[in-house]
């Protein structure tokens, strides 16, 4: 977790009752800005960058620094770690619209290239690492989703569809190796990779900021969406459904017995399962092998089964629809954990899992 002060905390996670403070971390002179894992060596690290300019590398389990990146000239928003084979590299974005990528040694960044409109950006790769996209807005308002072609440095395709914007920055995810999503005018926005037009505009029913962070679990089936009133919701399309639909049967099943000890609670807001605490991970990613992609149907691998007792809408109502919202009112399989008092500044700017 990243505050918007100087200090990242690592918790270790031992089951739904046991997770603890692992690491305090102080890590940049000023805000941290992103966070992320990666695993150089094979061995687990985290990412971090600041308003210090810096990028640094530490060591998951001991918090020892082993690498500090040099070379922007202005904050560092974001970062995307990631491989090719068996090179192990981070993208990293600037406030400045300056994107630079660096090896883990101390040679300095390898490449420079400019974001479009020199906006701060987030980067992702397609779920198979073949594609790079990024998606990030400026300071006039102006905000991009484009496909990089990466050999070259140069923009690929530039999607149409994203509003101009007086605050904030669009948040973008991509899913398997077909879709993106982004959080826009209170929306969220959909387009095919191949295609540079809108596919489909969904308001999740409302609620939503103008621009709601938004993250696919990894199978493309479930979406987690930020609510303006500080909740999360979960999305899900036909596949995410009939494995919320199994998950549902089975708990009935195992659970019957107990079923009036069962609280009914409200759709999640504030709260998510500990076992995915990451801003957009979803319920699904530890316990169910899903299938699908966005509107896909494959089929299913139902090795276990999550806990909850989703509320499904009439699959015979609106099916033009990619996604709907389900409602999670099974409190136990809530998580909620208190940072430390003894911070000033009490707003989390990242959240990231790691399994």
């Amino acid at each position: 977790v990243a505050y918007s002060k100087h200090l990242v905390h690592v918790y270790s996670y031992h089951g739904p009752n046991d997770m603890k403070n692992h690491l305090e971390i102080e890590a940049h002179a000023g805000s941290v800005n992103d966070l992320a894992f990666s695993f150089p060596n094979k061995h687990i690290s985290i990412i971090t960058c600041g308003d210090d300019r810096l990028i640094k590398v530490w060591d998951a389990v001991t918090g020892a620094k082993q690498y500090t990146f040099e070379g922007h000239e202005s904050p560092v928003y974001s970062l995307c770690p990631h491989h090719k084979e068996t090179i192990q590299f981070i993208f990293s974005t600037a406030t400045d619209g300056k994107i630079k990528a660096w090896l883990y040694d101390n040679m300095g960044s390898r490449v420079d290239y400019d974001a479009p409109g020199h906006s701060s950006t987030m980067m992702s790769y397609s779920a198979d690492g073949s594609r790079l996209f990024s998606c990030g807005s400026n300071k006039e308002g102006e905000s991009f989703l484009v496909e990089w072609n990466e050999s070259e440095g140069t923009v690929k395709r530039t999607y149409l569809g994203l509003g101009k914007r007086s605050v904030g920055v669009v948040r973008f995810d991509t899913t398997k190796n077909r879709f993106l999503a982004a959080g826009d005018e209170f929306t969220i926005k959909f387009w095919d990779m191949d295609s540079v037009n809108l596919l489909t505009t969904i308001d999740a029913d409302g609620g939503l900021p103008a621009s709601p962070c938004i993250r696919f679990n990894k199978d493309g089936t479930l979406m987690a969406v930020s609510t303006s009133d500080n909740g999360v919701k979960i999305l899900a399309n036909t596949d995410g459904f009939r494995l919320l639909r199994m998950a549902e049967n089975r708990s009935f099943d195992a659970s019957r017995a107990a079923s009036a000890a069962i609280v009914k609670g409200p759709m999640i807001g504030g709260v998510f399962p500990s076992g995915s605490a990451a801003v957009g991970a979803a319920i699904a990613d530890r316990t169910v092998a899903a299938p699908g992609m966005v509107g896909g149907l494959h089929n299913a691998d139902n090795r276990s089964s999550i806990d909850v007792k989703p509320k499904f809408p009439d699959e015979s109502a609106d099916k033009s629809k990619i996604w709907k919202l389900s409602e999670i009112s099974e409190q136990s399989q809530c998580r909620s954990l208190r940072l430390p008092d003894g911070i000033s500044a009490m707003k989390v700017r990242t959240v990231s899992y790691i399994s």
